[in-house]
């Protein structure tokens, strides 16, 4: 398994919140402060920087009571509120202290460069861990603060960016680092990600600017002279630009928790230590990967979902099928029907996600995989973009996808089976007749527990007959079936109420009409979208059990 350094480097937790420093270069120019640190060790900070950043995206919490259920992949089972969207939120703070940190790490190697190996491939490696973390802010949001962000208290009331600035600005940081990186000298020793690996930042690197550029095809930006997304893609698949995007399953980047109590996920606390048993497979995602495709079963269930059992845990005894719980039932119906039915009555998500390679919790926070790099390649091949075979690359796609999950769970899958070819072949038959909505599904299945990447999936392609309204009502207060952004932190209205009222009033101005009566702050959260989100979702009755 790919690692190189030790989780033993995650000691410096506490001073993220003793660290006052502006700057984020690239993201970068906008910020530089004249403050200076005189302690803290930028490796530690990294490492500590990264750590957080994957708790903040894959834990109990921010993904099972939040990213999960927005996507319909899992659902509540006994204490449905969250699954029912109320309320819908999503950690704002912690982000941002670990975007400091990020910065501030930053700062003290340009001040103190004997405590890194080499400057470039350490200032890349933490601008491209920044890029991922605002890119799932302004996701999750739409404008944020960004341009004024992360100087603390030479700033504690910054502006909100637009996400059509942000786009560009993190595809330019990107190619920043990229041309920063020497993949022959050293990388950080602080790199809990990659190991120090500078191909591997470089790889990830493109991967994200053709996540990016794919998710804001649409957005109505000035890309300056990133000439706009179908450059941007280009690009990245150019090996004589900067290197190549990811190119197998031995590149997928991701966090992998520790076995102790202080470093393994949270969700793991919550399944094998606490032994809760709150999130049960969704009957909507369970049924949809069973039978979308002419009858022919996702080869993946065997690894995303345990099987049924009477005879208690473990549930995956092999004896069993695959059965969700109704998505987001009201409170009295959930705890009726759970208390009714013996543990592992329904298909839990498979033990290897909380629980890791190990089954002591050291599981993978995901940050990109092949198999996404694939089908935005067989997206940008059926634009014309670049070249290639669009149906050929979904078939690549998913094979490297059921090759990874086959490797790392006991799941009996391979990509060359019989059953993955043929389900293979009903997915390419479908793509002839519906290529966005073909993509934009296996997009969303490969996402599966990739934080708010299958939510987010679902808001740029609008597939439909997957998300419906949840089967308990929704309980949000806003007029979608399934939410479309994160309102602000109710904590801006005070700390920040000027800068939050004008992004609040923004967002409402821009989308009037789509369904709310009231308008401005106190509204912003119903109607409102991110700007990449330009058609808004499929009609409320696109799902069908049908």
């Amino acid at each position: 398994m790919r690692r190189h350094v030790t989780l033993a480097l995650l000691v410096a937790g506490g001073l993220s919140l003793l660290l006052a420093l502006g700057g984020c270069d690239s993201l970068t120019s906008y910020n530089d402060n004249p403050n200076e640190a005189k302690s803290a060790n930028p490796n530690n900070l990294l490492a500590n920087a990264q750590r957080g950043l994957a708790d903040e995206v894959y834990a109990g919490t921010d993904m099972m009571r939040r990213s999960n259920v927005w996507a319909q992949y899992t659902t509540q089972n006994f204490y449905p509120s969250e699954s029912r969207y109320s309320p819908v939120d999503y950690p704002w703070t912690d982000i941002y202290t670990r975007l400091t940190d990020l910065k501030a790490a930053k700062q003290i190697a340009r001040e103190r460069p004997g405590t890194i190996q080499n400057q470039g491939n350490f200032q890349a490696a933490a601008t491209i861990m920044q890029v991922w973390g605002f890119q799932i802010l302004t996701d999750a949001y739409g404008d944020i603060p960004f341009a004024e962000a992360l100087q603390q208290i030479d700033n504690e009331s910054p502006a909100y960016t637009a996400q059509s600035e942000i786009y560009p600005a993190l595809v330019d940081s990107l190619n920043t680092a990229l041309n920063q990186i020497d993949v022959d000298a050293a990388g950080p020793s602080g790199d809990v990600v990659n190991g120090g690996n500078m191909e591997m930042w470089q790889k990830f690197a493109n991967g994200l600017k053709m996540r990016i550029a794919l998710r804001g095809y649409e957005l109505d930006a000035d890309w300056g002279d990133l000439e706009g997304p179908d450059a941007i893609i280009s690009n990245a698949v150019d090996p004589n630009m900067n290197g190549e995007p990811l190119t197998s399953n031995a590149d997928n980047v991701y966090f992998q928790f520790g076995t102790s109590a202080n470093y393994r996920n949270s969700y793991y606390e919550n399944r094998e230590v606490d032994f809760r048993d709150d999130f049960d497979g969704s009957a909507r995602f369970i049924d949809f990967m069973k039978d979308k495709y002419g009858g022919t079963a996702d080869p993946r269930l065997d690894a995303y979902f345990e099987q049924t059992s009477n005879s208690g845990r473990p549930c995956e005894d092999g004896s069993g099928e695959y059965k969700g719980f109704p998505f987001a039932l009201d409170q009295g119906s959930a705890q009726g029907l759970y208390g009714a039915n013996p543990t592992c009555a329904f298909s839990r998500p498979e033990a290897w996600f909380p629980n890791g390679p190990s089954g002591e919790g050291n599981a993978f926070a995901p940050m990109m995989y092949y198999d996404e790099v694939l089908l935005t390649r067989a997206w940008a091949a059926r634009e014309g973009i670049i070249s290639g075979d669009p149906k050929a690359l979904i078939g690549d796609a998913i094979e490297a996808s059921v090759n990874f999950y086959g490797n790392q769970t006991d799941a009996d899958i391979s990509g060359s089976s019989s059953a993955t070819q043929n389900y293979i072949s009903q997915v390419q038959n479908d793509f002839g007749s519906d290529p966005e909505q073909v993509i934009g599904e296996q997009r969303y299945i490969s996402f599966y527990m990739h934080n708010i990447q299958g939510w987010s999936t679902w808001r740029r392609f609008d597939f439909e007959n997957v998300l419906g309204a949840p089967e308990g009502g929704v309980a949000g207060g806003f007029d979608s079936y399934a939410p479309l952004r994160v309102p602000y932190p109710a904590s801006e209205a005070n700390l920040n109420g000027e800068n939050y009222t004008d992004a609040a009033n923004k967002c409402s101005e821009d989308f009037q009409g789509s369904g709310s009566s009231e308008g401005g702050a106190q509204n912003e959260d119903e109607d409102c979208r991110v700007a990449w989100d330009v058609d808004g979702p499929p009609s409320a009755n696109a799902y069908s059990a049908d």
